[in-house]
């Protein structure tokens, strides 16, 4: 597995701190979001964190951004089949500010509500995050995969 720069480590682990999200979550995320920080979606936006926009009709027409954003390439999960679109993702200033906001993100909005009652665990987490956070059916199980294989979990802090 390729290894965490020990600055985007502190910047999970900060996000925890603030914001109760395991650092395991937010650390397999990066790595699978971002190809283990080799490819960003928006300038320092580690985990494909959607712009807003207007006029966007998902998943064909991206629309005009209402933020500081990057038009890019994904594949998104649409009625089973895997599509390739464009879309609007958030920009960043820094690696800090993007696990600020991506902590802040799944502790505070409401489609993760179900997810976040399953804390501190963040096996369930993962798997609460399918079909929300991403369209892709095995995204808690890639997830888990990642936070396993990596050891990820020795990132966690104790929460509070």
């Amino acid at each position: 597995m390729p290894t965490i720069p020990p600055d985007i480590i502190a910047a999970a682990r900060a996000s925890q701190a603030k914001w109760k999200i395991p650092a395991s979550i937010s650390l397999a995320q990066w790595a699978l979001e971002s190809a283990w920080g080799k490819s960003v979606s928006g300038k320092n936006n580690y985990g494909g964190i959607t712009a807003k926009v207007s006029g966007a009709s998902f998943p064909h027409v991206p629309g005009t951004p209402l933020e500081p954003a990057t038009l890019c390439w994904t594949r998104e999960v649409v009625n089973g089949q895997s599509v390739r679109c464009q879309r609007y993702f958030k920009d960043y200033a820094s690696a800090e500010d993007y696990f600020d906001a991506h902590g802040k993100l799944l502790a505070t909005g409401k489609p993760y509500a179900k997810a976040r009652a399953l804390l501190p665990d963040p096996n369930a987490f993962a798997d609460a995050l399918t079909g929300v956070y991403a369209t892709d059916p095995k995204y808690g199980s890639t997830l888990k995969a990642i936070m396993r294989g990596s050891n990820l979990y020795q990132h966690n802090l104790p929460l509070a």
